[in-house]
């Protein structure tokens, strides 16, 4: 996805995902390997008295000080503070080794400081503009400025209505709290702005599962707006965005996801042919019995039981003798999700008689 609005991480989204699990630490670890690896070239550099290359200390602490200030801003000056205090001890344990000190270090640590408070306060900045941004735009049905408490909360926004209000929020949805990311999400959900499909999708690609599900059920807000990017994200590289797409495309609930739903349940991938199964079951028509049916012979346990379960959705009598078959399946799940299916699809017999 060729977009400016694109995220590290992972897609887990739904039922039976329990061990894709959230990647928060990717960031921390980054930050962690740079860290290690400049302490420990510096220490290196110190034990073997390498004068030579000792104005190169201070560089080696660039990446992962940028890093830090920019993905935790509240927190990025107590970490350039720890760091710096670490490098000073290293400076004056070569010093009593008889490393020569050189002044112009001080100098350098100076600039980290400068750098992370400077970055902070920026990304911060941002925080402010965007809550000030929701507080205005936050309105009680008589449309009058509500409060933090009021009409569900500060964050509960009503949708945007400018070019300039999408942009604001679009700008922000690479800031840390995820609670006014969401809220960003929302709006841009209710925006009924196309301009909104592509960063939403994008989004469910985060490494934060509550922002994977809310750009899901953004773009389930956007309705028919969202479909055929969806469609055509079905095929994405990452298959993180095919399931959450899956997903998507069942809370539209439109007959022209079907066949592309269909062609899912040969993914690669047992989340997405999971969360495209359901997706089937929920906008299911005519066309969907015979693959569910074959579904039904899916090597994960997960898609056959939502296989049956969705075929107990659509009730169509065809799929009773491959239903019956499933409950000789050792799975008790399986077997459980087959003979509600079957109950359903008999029950709708016994009304349509």
């Amino acid at each position: 996805m060729n977009y400016s609005y694109s995220m590290l991480g992972s897609l887990s989204m739904g039922e039976g995902t329990p061990e894709v699990q959230e990647s928060g630490i990717l960031r921390p670890f980054l930050i962690g390997v740079f860290t290690v690896v400049a302490l420990l070239l510096h220490a290196y550099a110190i034990m073997n008295n390498f004068h030579q290359i000792s104005a190169l200390f201070p560089h080696l602490y660039y990446i992962p000080i940028v890093l830090a200030s920019i993905w935790y801003p509240r927190r990025g000056l107590l970490f350039i503070c720890v760091l710096v205090g670490v490098s000073i001890g290293m400076i004056f344990f070569g010093f009593a080794n008889g490393i020569p000190f050189d002044p112009l270090i001080l100098v350098y640590m100076a600039i980290y400081i400068w750098v992370v408070a400077t970055t902070s306060v920026f990304t911060m900045e941002q925080w402010k503009n965007l809550s000030r941004f929701l507080l205005s735009k936050k309105r009680d049905p008589q449309g009058q400025a509500g409060g933090i408490g009021g009409g569900g909360g500060l964050l509960d926004i009503s949708p945007i209505g400018s070019g300039e209000d999408l942009d604001s929020l679009l700008s922000t949805l690479s800031i840390e709290d995820t609670r006014v990311r969401k809220a960003a999400i929302s709006s841009l959900g209710k925006s009924r702005d196309e301009r909104a499909v592509g960063p939403l999708i994008t989004l469910m690609g985060d490494e934060n599962r509550t922002i994977r599900e809310a750009s899901a059920q953004a773009l389930g807000s956007l309705g028919r707006l969202a479909v055929r990017p969806l469609i055509r994200s079905l095929k994405d590289s990452d298959w993180h965005i095919r399931m959450g797409s899956a997903i998507a495309l069942r809370i539209i609930g439109d007959p022209e996801g079907v066949e592309p739903l269909i062609g899912a349940l040969s993914d690669e991938n047992r989340f997405v042919r999971r969360e495209s199964v359901k997706s089937l079951g929920r906008i299911g028509d005519s066309r969907v019995t015979d693959p569910l049916i074959a579904a039904l012979q899916d090597r994960d346990i997960g898609v056959r039981v939502r296989a049956a379960a969705s075929l107990g959705k659509i009730a169509d009598p065809r799929a009773l003798s491959s239903l019956t078959d499933a409950l000789s399946d050792r799975n008790g799940e399986l077997h459980d999700a087959a003979v509600e299916a079957i109950s359903k699809i008999k029950n709708s017999r016994t009304l349509a008689e």
